[in-house]
């Protein structure tokens, strides 16, 4: 995968587009017009499928980009690309025949269809990712402090430690005058009991310390069916409180928390339905700034985004799986039909022979 040292500075140079002779090597069919023809394509920087260099004398590359030379290639296209800002731009600009067809990571959804908007075949699946700022690492005895110092945490273990107390203070009480396995100092004899209550509580047995009266083991046997309860109770908050500690795990980890969200997108469509808080921002690059000064605990954006983001970003993470399944396409006016079912069938016939393929392990690594 292409490395960069930031978010928009290349460390080594990207492959440039693949060739038509690297993607394919015969045309799609005898029927492709013999003659050049030159479409207007609009895009936005959306990366790794499209990369606008700062140069404007620079061409922009990318996944789509790729793609769309080996369409252009087949079809006998020449291609004049024209850059948006955003999203909503760049649909409008389709819809109103401002460019012929629009490539980027365009969603195909329902409420874009209605709009006059017509998408091709799909050519990659996506969805939507919940990234994070990855949790500065502890030292050991950090983790066990904030592990076991949290409210939950300490309640658990008084109850452990104060009940044991009790029920030792009242065996030590009952026994002490006539069993000397309970001594008459206090502070022994109760430590004794103490003890006679903790490995009762583990049922790790104590026949080193036996109670002879039946009012001490009438106490005993309650205690008994008692600390199945408290055990219980322990571990189980003991397993809650490790599963906070392990960090995020999705988005349902972050109820009621502010996310950050690129506005227009299908990622700020879903988080309407979802129990946060959504804060929009005009671009990617703006909601991760947000993240990092700590006014939202995470961003929603497109798996494949996430994904390259993170790989050349540790301080981030993505987490919990891809929440909903978005298919990418071209976008083309809802009445070029003669220019969709050329884009369709080129795609099919691209799919077939393995250069979607090719091109996802060339972005995004062989598996």
């Amino acid at each position: 995968m292409p490395l960069l040292l930031g978010w928009g500075t290349p460390a080594i140079a990207f492959p440039q587009p693949l060739s038509a002779q690297a993607l394919s090597t015969q045309p799609l069919s005898a029927q492709s017009p013999a003659s050049v023809q030159t479409l207007t394509v609009g895009i936005k920087e959306f990366r790794p499928f499209i990369f606008l260099p700062e140069d404007t004398n620079e061409r922009a590359y990318g996944y789509s980009i790729d793609l769309w030379t080996a369409i252009a290639e087949q079809q006998n296209f020449k291609t004049r690309f024209v850059p948006y800002d955003s999203v909503p731009e760049l649909l409008q600009a389709v819809r109103a025949g401002q460019v012929d067809a629009a490539i980027a990571g365009l969603s195909i959804t329902s409420d874009r269809l209605q709009s006059g908007i017509r998408f091709s075949y799909p050519y990659y699946q996506s969805g939507l990712q919940l990234m994070i700022a990855r949790p500065l690492e502890a030292s050991a005895l950090g983790r066990l402090i904030g592990f076991l110092f949290t409210w939950e945490s300490l309640r658990a273990l008084l109850l452990v430690v104060g009940s044991s107390a009790g029920v030792g203070v009242a065996i030590w009480a009952i026994e002490h005058p006539h069993n000397d396995h309970f001594p008459e100092h206090p502070l022994l004899g109760m430590g004794q009991g103490f003890w006679f209550a903790i490995v009762t509580l583990g049922t790790f047995g104590y026949g080193d310390v036996i109670p002879t009266r039946f009012t001490s083991r009438l106490i005993t046997v309650i205690w008994m069916g008692i600390s199945f309860f408290i055990v219980a109770n322990f571990i189980s908050t003991m397993t809650v409180q490790g599963i906070k500690r392990g960090g995020v795990q999705g988005l349902e980890s972050l109820r009621g928390q502010s996310i950050g969200v690129v506005a227009e997108t299908t990622a700020a469509d879903f988080l309407r339905s979802q129990p946060v808080a959504a804060q929009s921002y005009p671009s990617f690059d703006a909601a991760v700034a947000a993240l990092q000064q700590g006014d939202v605990e995470g961003v929603l954006r497109d798996y494949p985004e996430v994904q390259y983001f993170v790989a050349l970003h540790p301080e981030f993470e993505a987490v919990g799986d891809r929440l909903t399944r978005e298919d990418y396409g071209i976008a083309v006016s809802a009445d070029n039909r003669a220019l969709m079912d050329r884009l369709d069938h080129t795609l099919v016939t691209l799919q077939e022979r393995g250069v979607l393929r090719s091109l996802d392990a060339k972005w995004f690594g062989p598996n």
